[in-house]
């Protein structure tokens, strides 16, 4: 080609105005796709999806903690899925950005291409990624919070604004990097930051809390944290410890009055109307003990029914009782016998309510106005590392190298 068509050819491009250069580099980023295999990351955002849905599996609004660390996986997927989409994006041909822009490259309408084109693919990828856990039975809900009837819509929007925040990061650092190696040795630490200062799994010391505030990770988590309705579910960590100890048995020498004084206290008022000896009678008695026929089998040996509040009451009154206050007893007994003396399922619903209780948190509240906020945080987190990248390749030709 001879040199004035490559001045013709320049002065051409020279005079192109922002919006139609945008096609342009459009195009070329979609023949990045199929002859630089980018099309790689879709089966990718498969496989790791899979992954995640082996852990997550039916997790997802069983409790609290399944939906915390279901939140935090799926947070996991739409990151990893986005930083890796754009990573080398620029770093890759900084060269010929350089010499374009000198050109008359607009950096504006570059960037702008670039944007188009990552957002396809991160709306490829949250597409895969949602058709795949729901296949292997994810248990997302029936209805949505914004979208009563479109949660699949709605779960969408989250994970593609979280994939597409970190994909406006990579590409960030892709800007700012001189060689693809130096962007892929970036991204772990930028990647294990985001994770590590979350906010949701790893607990953060209070000094250093505002640094969550920093990441695309914690507002994520929000987000499908308050989908999933975090606040209403149960919490199941107490009574999964309390159950998985039934079998044991607890050995313990007390002194009887140590068993008053337990009997005494505030907390057992609420249990004093509980029944602890039913009427008995005599043919109940002599079968008991093996004694054989009786006369009157229906005479009553107890009369009534006792209550727990009638044994305290007789334990303090009794003279015998109070003069062996000091008598040891030997007490063993299993987890499991005390749980069936309270009632089980009513331990197990106290516990799971007031762990519950403990452990409701109002950045995860079910609402719209909170979805929304953290949706907003994102396209937040999206525009800046956008404008981030614009500004560092407008100044791309102080880099003398």
């Amino acid at each position: 080609m001879s040199e004035t068509s490559v001045n013709r050819q320049e002065r051409t491009f020279r005079h192109r105005d922002r919006i139609s250069q945008i096609p342009i580099y459009l195009g070329k980023q979609f023949r990045f796709f199929i002859n630089e295999s980018d099309w790689k990351v879709l089966p990718m955002a498969a496989v790791i999806a899979i992954l995640v849905a082996v852990v997550v599996r039916t997790r997802l609004f069983a409790s609290m903690e399944g939906c915390l660390i279901s939140s935090f996986a799926l947070a996991c997927v739409a990151l990893w899925n986005g930083c890796f989409n754009s990573i080398q994006a620029i770093s890759r041909e900084r060269a010929i950005v350089k010499r374009e822009h000198r050109s008359g490259m607009h950096i504006t309408a570059y960037v702008a291409s670039h944007m188009i084109y990552q957002f396809v693919l991160c709306l490829a990828q949250t597409v895969i990624s949602l058709f795949v856990l729901k296949q292997f039975g994810v248990p997302f809900p029936e209805e949505g919070i914004l979208l009563r009837k479109g949660w699949e819509l709605e779960f969408g929007i989250t994970m593609l604004l979280i994939s597409y925040a970190a994909d406006m990061m990579s590409l960030f650092i892709s800007s700012i990097a001189r060689t693809t190696t130096a962007a892929m040795t970036v991204m772990p630490f930028v990647l294990i930051f985001q994770l590590v200062f979350s906010g949701g799994i790893i607990p953060i010391p209070a000094a250093i809390q505002p640094l969550s505030n920093l990441t695309i990770s914690n507002y994520g988590i929000k987000a499908v944290t308050s989908q999933c309705g975090y606040n209403e579910l149960p919490m199941a960590a107490g009574w999964t410890a309390v159950d998985s100890m039934k079998d044991s048995e607890i050995h313990k020498e007390v002194t009887v009055g140590q068993i008053l004084e337990i009997l005494n206290k505030d907390a057992m008022k609420k249990y004093r109307d509980q029944p602890v000896i039913e009427p008995v009678t005599a043919a109940q008695v002599a079968e008991f003990l093996n004694l054989g026929e009786v006369k009157d089998k229906e005479a009553l040996i107890i009369p009534e029914t006792v209550t727990l509040g009638q044994l305290i009451d007789f334990a303090n009154n009794s003279e015998l009782i109070q003069k062996n206050l000091d008598k040891k007893k030997e007490i063993d007994i299993t987890i499991g016998e005390v749980l069936e003396l309270f009632g089980e399922q009513e331990v197990k619903v106290f516990i799971q309510e007031k762990t519950a209780e403990a452990g409701r948190k109002p950045q995860y509240s079910n609402s719209p106005q909170n979805v929304m906020k953290n949706w907003l945080m994102l396209c937040l987190f999206i525009a800046v590392f956008a404008l981030l990248s614009t500004i560092s390749l407008e100044l791309i030709d102080k880099d003398k190298r």
